[in-house]
């Protein structure tokens, strides 16, 4: 049995806060961790988030995992317990993973628990700048007595519990506006065969980010960016270019948050059956900017965008 150095972490949606009552990561080797909380979490889906130092150094996988959470938004508690994907697991983290920009070779560093509304619980790991998805489990709603959630307190209600009007007034701004969107984390889900490219006259590409609004991360450099293979992945959050000129001069253009309205039109729109690619696109002096989703022969800019985040990278 290998063992490895991990922690688990937890997260949860921005605009819907958890806070996370009893969880548990239980190891091949009989031990178990606990599936930490610091507070409310309301820190993104498939962030970092709650982290506690604890346990053995080395630890071995999980195959089995409970929990039972506040979703303070539906004012629910939910509970599940399920079986790991030991075997994906163990593949994973016996490959390892390659950090991009020192090339250090490691392994994945967190097992990261998302808990969403209706039930919804998702299972990353992450390390190095890459995030996957391991799992996605369905829990069940339960009764847990106040009493046991804030003991000091044995004269408060359920209204006031999962008030979060001012600790988390965002959120609370949003379900007046917008209720509860349950299907959205199924939806993110969905993936498309794409890549991403440059066409920068004299500069060739030398990374590319990619944070999706499943949660997943990639990074692609070395062999994997002269690849830049066609492959399933979820809709872009968040995308990243490095680019470098003739005299190894590297330009950094990040897309900091595309407007979800906007990429979700145009993936779902696609003809899948062709080839789907996000092209940036530049003069050699930087000027005449543009950021097109290309599907086959047509194109559509992507306008929602900042095009002045750019800066020159510093190793």
């Amino acid at each position: 049995m290998k063992k490895y150095e991990w922690l688990p972490e937890s997260n949860a949606p921005e605009l819907y806060p958890t806070y996370i009552h009893n969880g548990h990561f239980y190891l091949e080797d009989g031990s178990s961790v606990y599936i930490p909380t610091s507070g409310i979490n309301y820190n993104g889906w498939g962030y970092t988030g709650s982290t506690h130092i604890q346990g053995e150094d080395l630890k071995a996988l999980p195959v089995k995992m409970d929990i039972t959470w506040a979703s303070y938004i539906e004012k629910k508690f939910y509970t599940g317990s399920w079986d790991m994907p030991i075997d994906t697991l163990k593949k994973l983290f016996e490959k390892g993973t390659t950090a991009w920009r020192d090339g250090r070779i490691s392994n994945y560093s967190d097992i990261r628990v998302g808990c969403a509304p209706g039930g919804v619980v998702v299972v990353w790991v992450y390390g190095d700048d890459q995030q996957i998805e391991v799992a996605r489990f369905q829990a069940a709603e339960t009764h847990v007595p106040l009493i046991e959630v804030v003991p000091t307190n044995p004269n408060l209600t359920l209204d006031e519990y999962f008030d979060v009007s001012k600790s988390v007034p965002e959120a609370y701004e949003n379900i007046k506006k917008n209720g509860i969107q349950y299907d959205v984390w199924d939806i993110y889900r969905k993936k498309y065969n794409w890549r991403a490219r440059v066409e920068i006259p004299n500069h060739k590409i030398v990374n590319v980010g990619f944070n999706m609004f499943n949660g997943e991360e990639e990074t692609l450099f070395n062999e994997t960016v002269k690849e830049n293979a066609f492959r399933p992945r979820a809709i872009p959050k968040e995308l990243g270019f490095i680019f470098e000129d003739n005299k190894k001069v590297q330009t950094v253009f990040e897309v900091k948050d595309f407007d979800e309205e906007e990429i979700f039109h145009l993936f779902n729109q696609a003809d899948t059956l062709k080839p789907i690619e996000i092209v940036l696109r530049m003069s050699e002096d930087f000027s005449n900017r543009s950021l097109v989703f290309k599907n086959g022969d047509k194109e559509i800019p992507i306008r929602k965008i900042d095009f002045d985040n750019m800066w020159k990278y510093e190793n």
